[in-house]
């Protein structure tokens, strides 16, 4: 993989596909697998009203891994017997273990303050979720900031400059979000129930609780080994846009969830088509792909909204 600074020469557009392809192969499949599976989550989060959540728990993510940065010296001085952050001798290219280890418990402390703040019926529950947002953005900049290294590796995954992506990353994303997609499918019956009526499902004899628990779990594992992946940005838009795409056609919850998937996986493709053909960054192509997605949409959205 070249380094980024001939990355940064290289004019992507004039490139043959051959070569991109060989270049950027994994991040290609590793943005078309977040795109299908990523939006299976989303929906869920989607149903319950807590949609905002695709955007909070990313950040909590980043801020995460930032941290991970920061510490990484004492880290490795320290506890470095116990995980060693470093790969190859070079300080650049750490060890996904450590990453995904400070990128999980920052997703988890997200999701146990979302708990803590739903609990709330005064209608400030989405304003902690906002100040929790703005708090972990900050956080981020603040952390990678205290890190040479955290700073640029932050500044390119918070840009959606995801062209870096080696074999181990992508076995690992492919293999936490096949797990996922797998849990959706076995549990969506379930989790619809929970999700629409929590009484009627403990009468039909499923535990709200229990996959409520489950939920979480997929969403951590999506959003943990996602931001590490293909970044916030991307996570962003694909668990927000396209089960909100999905919404305004979909008549029963299976086709919602199909639906979501397939726009999600198009948004991925049309993201990467734009990177590689105007030389943009590839998560906010994503973003964008998934934005013109929006667009025949909206008039279904703000009717049914009326």
């Amino acid at each position: 993989m070249p380094s980024p600074a001939v990355l940064a020469e290289l004019q992507l557009g004039e490139l043959p596909l051959s070569l991109v392809w060989s270049l950027f192969g994994l991040s290609i499949l590793a943005t078309l697998a977040a795109g299908f599976v990523a939006p299976l989550v989303g929906s869920f989060l989607l149903t319950r009203r807590t949609g905002f959540l695709g955007i909070v728990l990313p950040q909590f993510a980043a801020a995460g891994v930032a941290f991970g940065y920061l510490v990484l010296p004492f880290w490795t001085e320290h506890l470095g017997h116990l995980l060693d952050p470093v790969a190859h001798g070079d300080e650049a290219h750490l060890a996904l273990g450590y990453h995904l280890l400070w990128a999980g418990l920052f997703t988890a402390l997200g999701l146990a303050l979302v708990a803590l703040s739903s609990r709330r019926r005064d209608g400030t529950d989405t304003g902690m979720m906002a100040a929790a947002f703005a708090i972990a953005s900050a956080l981020t900049v603040l952390f990678a900031h205290g890190s040479p290294v955290g700073d640029i590796y932050v500044h390119g995954l918070l840009r959606g400059e995801i062209l870096a992506i080696d074999e181990h990353e992508l076995e690992i994303l492919t293999g936490t979000l096949a797990l996922v997609a797998l849990g959706v499918v076995l549990g969506a019956r379930h989790l619809t129930r929970v999700g629409i009526d929590p009484d009627s499902a403990r009468v039909l004899g499923d535990r709200p609780l229990l996959w409520e628990l489950f939920l979480a779990l997929l969403v951590g594992a999506t959003v943990s080994v996602s931001v590490m992946t293909v970044g916030p940005i991307v996570l962003f838009g694909l668990l927000v846009i396209p089960p909100l795409v999905a919404r305004a056609f979909a008549r029963s919850m299976t086709s919602f969830l199909v639906l979501a998937s397939l726009l999600g996986g198009l948004s991925a493709a049309g993201g990467v088509w734009t990177s590689f053909t105007f030389d943009w960054p590839l998560g906010p192509s994503v973003v964008v792909a998934a934005a013109l997605l929006l667009i025949p949409a909206l008039p279904r959205l703000f009717g049914r909204g009326r």
